[in-house]
């Protein structure tokens, strides 16, 4: 399969390269001119859901690793965080234009769940943003993983994120851990009800611990939920009802479509409980990793995973993808829709699971990757009848 890849691109070179990670400003204003000029997101959802993962099918897997003194390098570097910051700009500017052109346009209800649909997902791949912005020291960067976690109305996802995600990933102590066996649908009320949960009650244990009172205005958690109703209501205020059902369309798809990408990570491993309550220390077996190249750079590493939560302080650029950690068997992309076709999944996955736990390293067996070209075909299929229709109509 390795040797089939078609290798077209310089690692060394790439590897002090920030112009990949603009995949993500590329597609907002692309997706921006696909409906200013044709009232038409489904292009754009077929790219990022056919185009993506075929070209992740035949390009050469992104494997190159940054040495130490690289990645000291790499951490200095300006100018991986400005893909960042415009994407974040991008956001607020594509919701507000987004709202705006729908009630201002007379659009077929078919192209407008399009625009939904592609907006929440642009918005999800922000929350990842956000996600890189707030493991950071630096203000300005918690500020704006914040600002964008706000846009989301999941502001709380940080606190649950650093302080019970890191600590309790693949233990059934995480709500945001998937269950061998458990089914999207069950896993999502688990995780966002459970992450709040957790948020809430690290907070309030912070409050008691230093104020002896849960009650205080230093209670971030009081802040962020008062916020979840302040906000709707300031785009109604401006929007009016249906700008304001817009914009709550797009943040249920930006945290479903989150959610998802929990499930995927962390299905079916666990830590091993060495004493009542106490598991192994995290490590980059914990993790499902990809390695595929354009989806990696459209999720700025983030397929990268498990070194991710052994070093949640590394900038995305340094991340490195280890031989040992267990692989997914294609890009996110591709999994997340894969992860809505339950008995799909589990025959995959649990094979796939099955595989690396028998040889504990990196091992994606002929009949699990016919089985995923099979199903990126019928996907390919779904969103190229889509994309034809929206263009008939």
């Amino acid at each position: 399969m390795l040797n089939s890849k078609i290798k077209i691109f310089n690692d060394d070179s790439l590897l002090f390269s920030s112009y990949q990670y603009y995949t993500v400003p590329f597609l907002y204003t692309m997706a921006i001119i696909l409906i200013s000029y044709f009232e038409n997101a489904w292009i754009a959802i077929w790219i990022v859901y056919t185009l993506i993962p075929f070209l992740d099918e035949f390009f050469s897997l992104d494997l190159r690793n940054p040495s130490k003194d690289e990645q000291n390098k790499l951490e200095q570097e300006m100018r991986f965080k400005l893909p960042l910051y415009v994407c974040v700009i991008f956001d607020w500017i594509s919701l507000i234009w987004m709202i705006n052109f729908l009630l201002n346009n007379e659009i077929q209800i078919f192209n407008k769940l399009g625009i939904i649909f592609l907006c929440g997902n642009l918005a999800a791949s922000n929350i990842n943003i956000a996600h890189e912005l707030f493991h950071k020291d630096n203000l300005l960067d918690k500020l704006l993983g914040t600002v964008t976690l706000a846009r989301n109305l999941y502001i709380h996802f940080a606190i649950e994120h650093i302080h019970g995600h890191h600590r309790n990933v693949a233990t059934p102590k995480d709500p945001a851990t998937s269950l061998k066996g458990q089914k999207i649908w069950n896993f999502l009320p688990q995780t966002i009800i459970g992450s709040y949960v957790s948020a809430w009650n690290f907070e309030a244990d912070l409050m008691l611990k230093k104020y002896g009172s849960v009650i205080r205005v230093q209670n971030r958690m009081i802040w962020y939920t008062i916020s979840y109703f302040i906000i709707p209501c300031i785009i109604y205020y401006y929007f009016g009802f249906f700008g304001c059902v817009y914009f709550l369309g797009t943040v249920i798809n930006s945290v479903v479509y989150l959610e998802t990408i929990n499930y995927v990570e962390h299905y079916g491993l666990s830590r091993k409980e060495i004493q009542p309550g106490k598991y192994e220390q995290v490590d980059i077996r914990h993790s499902w990793n990809a390695p595929h190249r354009l989806s990696n750079y459209l999720l700025f590493k983030l397929q990268r995973h498990s070194d991710h939560h052994e070093n949640p302080y590394k900038s995305y650029q340094t991340l490195c993808s280890y031989e040992e950690s267990p692989q997914l068997p294609h890009g996110y992309t591709v999994c997340i829709l894969l992860a809505w076709v339950p008995n799909l999944w589990f025959e995959i996955m649990d094979l796939q699971l099955k595989n690396w736990e028998h040889h504990k390293k990196n091992v994606t067996s002929d009949q699990v990757h016919h089985k995923m070209l099979n199903f990126i075909f019928k996907i390919g299929l779904v969103t190229t009848t889509l994309a034809t229709a929206s263009i008939a109509l």
